[in-house]
């Protein structure tokens, strides 16, 4: 058997591995867990509905663990999202912010985008945060930041990532796996030379392969050891905004901002035309004058 025949032989193998492990990592949970209820006692099965109804139990704010029949554990890898808009003094909101942003840092989070946006004549100031924090530490960011701005919405959401986390780890391990394989193919002496180039490609390709399935794994284990929290900061409104005379001063607003668009208009139609006037003006002059010139020759003729 030549070296091409190992290689294509290998890598059959490899992918009938791989979907063997996912299927079997997919229908191992329910059997497991049908098989350990049937057995349990009775006093056991009340204690573990207790257990359901009343929390017990620790568990991780990201990993769930489920029973199975070999009493070991299966982790759950959880993403869990915060999204907050919260509400402070337009003059204040430079200093909530900051604090915020200073009270992550000290928490060890990591500040994925960090905005303020400056208050203009025609809009109030603003600012978004979005940053990852350690599970342990999440409560303590969000009394924090309840203590800078009111909190005027407060929305959570969580999507389950086992299976993805699942599948990168098998697909890492049999690529690495094969990888190997095809190292060892290189350092066989009897092998042509023709199918070391082969086996050389092949192992390039596996390399990026893994390299790309090994980011992918690294951007789940961000989404489910930290939890993302996502924060909008908006001005609180005068009581001219919010009250019987905000579509009054909306509409003076308004037409000041018309007014102001009208007069930079103007002001950029002239500064437009002045070169043209600054040449055009002497050179009128000196037709004028040229013109008369001629006209007062034809007259004396």
């Amino acid at each position: 058997m030549n070296i091409l025949s190992k290689l294509f032989l290998i890598a059959a193998v490899s992918i009938l591995v791989a979907c063997g492990q996912h299927n079997d990592r997919a229908t191992e949970a329910m059997p497991a867990a049908s098989v350990a209820m049937k057995s349990a006692p009775a006093p056991d099965m009340a204690r573990a509905k207790m257990a359901d109804s009343t929390g017990g139990g620790e568990e991780s704010l990201t990993e769930v663990s489920e029973p199975n029949a070999a009493s070991s554990t299966v982790k759950r890898y959880i993403a869990l999202r915060h999204a907050l808009t919260v509400e402070t003094e337009g003059e204040k909101m430079q200093a909530a912010f900051d604090a915020t942003v200073a009270h992550c840092e000290l928490l060890k989070c990591q500040i994925l985008s960090a905005n303020y946006n400056r208050e203009t004549p025609y809009s109030p100031p603003s600012a978004s945060l979005s940053v990852r924090v350690p599970p342990r530490s999440v409560e303590i960011f969000l009394s924090g930041l309840a203590k800078n701005a009111e909190v005027l919405q407060h929305r959570q959401d969580s999507e389950d990532k086992t299976d993805a986390v699942i599948d990168a780890e098998a697909r890492i391990k049999n690529l690495t796996e094969f990888r190997d394989s095809l190292r060892a193919m290189l350092t066989d002496k009897s092998a042509k030379f023709k199918d070391l180039i082969e086996v050389q490609r092949e192992l390039v390709d596996t390399q990026s392969q893994l390299d790309t399935i090994q980011g992918v794994r690294k951007v789940l284990a961000q989404e489910t050891e930290l939890v993302s929290v996502n924060i909008d900061f908006t001005a609180k409104q005068g009581i001219t905004e919010q009250g019987f005379f905000s579509p009054v001063a909306h509409a003076l607003k308004e037409a000041g901002h018309v007014m102001m668009e009208s007069l930079a208009a103007v002001i950029t139609f002239f500064v437009t035309i002045l070169p043209w006037l600054l040449f055009s003006i002497p050179m009128l002059i000196l037709a004028r004058k040229l013109w008369t010139k001629i006209k007062a020759r034809w007259q004396s003729k």
